[in-house]
């Protein structure tokens, strides 16, 4: 069997060449992912710490125990924004009340709903939420649930009317609120791919 010819040099070269670049795109590719990567959790910081989300109180502050919070005990705000094509947020919980209470530290159940209807969406564990865990809450200390919302391809909605987002804890604790800092949905990155939310229990900002 005859060999196969070889390429002249000029096309030997000019492969040699394009190996090359496509090694170069991939070694951007993954420094660009990592710089992605570092940018959302700024981004996390930055959305929430200046939008009025300050003094939160780190994990088990104060007192090692405490009674369940309360819904009445809890004012809740949301809100999120764009990032990288998804959107980026949350939803933090301040004790309005006189007296210490306990969060259930596990992922709740996150629903958002808009225009009058509830958006099917597939959620996930939030893995690993900016922030520490945060179980004891002091009077006017803070928590945030975390979120990252990927893909919607549904119905349009009126960017001007604020969703409604409600959670609910496996101790059955519900919160909900107007998103009144920013929203607005994902890209639409597949029709036939589902909406996807990542959630967090509840974390700080720091």
């Amino acid at each position: 069997m005859l060999a196969p010819p070889k390429p002249p040099h000029d096309e030997l070269e000019l492969l040699i060449k394009e190996a090359r670049e496509r090694q170069l795109r991939r070694r951007l590719l993954a420094a660009a992912g990592v710089a992605i990567a570092a940018a959302l959790g700024l981004i996390v910081y930055a959305f929430l710490t200046g939008s009025g989300v300050s003094s939160v109180a780190p994990a088990n502050a104060g007192r090692a125990t405490g009674p369940l919070c309360r819904a009445s005990q809890l004012n809740a705000t949301a809100g999120w924004q764009g990032a990288t094509q998804s959107m980026l947020g949350g939803m933090t919980l301040t004790n309005t009340s006189n007296a210490v209470c306990s969060l259930p530290t596990g992922q709740p159940i996150l629903r958002i709903k808009w225009q009058g209807r509830t958006l099917a969406l597939a959620e996930r564990r939030f893995a690993p939420p900016p922030g520490q865990r945060v179980r004891i809450l002091e009077p006017g200390a803070e928590a945030t649930i975390f979120l990252q919302w990927w893909n919607y391809c549904g119905a349009a909605i009126d960017p001007k009317a604020p969703p409604t987002v409600s959670l609910r804890f496996h101790d059955g604790l519900a919160v909900a609120a107007l998103a009144t800092r920013q929203w607005g949905v994902p890209y639409c990155n597949g029709p036939r791919a589902p909406s996807t939310i990542y959630v967090s229990g509840p974390r700080t900002t720091n």
